[in-house]
């Protein structure tokens, strides 16, 4: 399972993102709040996940993805990850470019059956992530006055405090 995680990685690292069609099973299934839709559980949610990558790249084009720490027990891998790059491509979904370099940490839980990863838990996922919001603002794609308030909390340019 570390190999094939291993191929997977390197596929995305490389913009590869048909890659999510091959690694992911058609029936994964993700654990973590708010990743790609959260009404799509149970759904075959690869072209969902393919959309981000090309999105996420996009908007971040120095876009890093470092694998910190990585346990393997029976069909589970776990990975502690950094997720580093400049928001200065694209939009991120309805955020324009800020210019702000972004550090995200998460861990990652998966559940790997035939070669593919069936299931996930982990967090924060880099869509949401309280650092993204913290640096690069919630946007008004942002669904709640908490996320407006993390946002609200982040310097402003210089160092300075909002």
């Amino acid at each position: 399972n570390l190999a094939r995680l291993g191929e997977y990685s390197a596929r995305m690292a490389a913009g590869d993102y048909e890659a999510v069609y091959e690694y992911f099973a058609p029936d994964f299934v993700s654990h973590a709040t708010a990743r790609v839709n959260p009404n799509a559980v149970g759904t075959d949610i690869r072209p969902q996940e393919h959309k981000f990558w090309q999105m996420a790249k996009t908007a971040f084009p120095d876009m890093e993805f470092r694998v910190e720490v990585l346990l393997e027990v029976d069909d589970l891998v776990v990975s502690h990850w950094t997720l580093t790059g400049t928001h200065s491509g694209g939009d991120y979904y309805d955020v324009p470019p800020s210019g702000e370099r972004v550090i995200i940490n998460g861990t990652a839980i998966l559940r790997l059956r035939d070669g593919q990863i069936v299931e996930h838990w982990g967090g924060p996922h880099c869509m949401h992530g309280i650092g993204l919001v913290r640096v690069v603002g919630p946007g008004p794609h942002a669904a709640t006055g908490a996320d407006r308030r993390l946002a609200a909390q982040r310097p402003a340019r210089g160092g300075e405090s909002r």
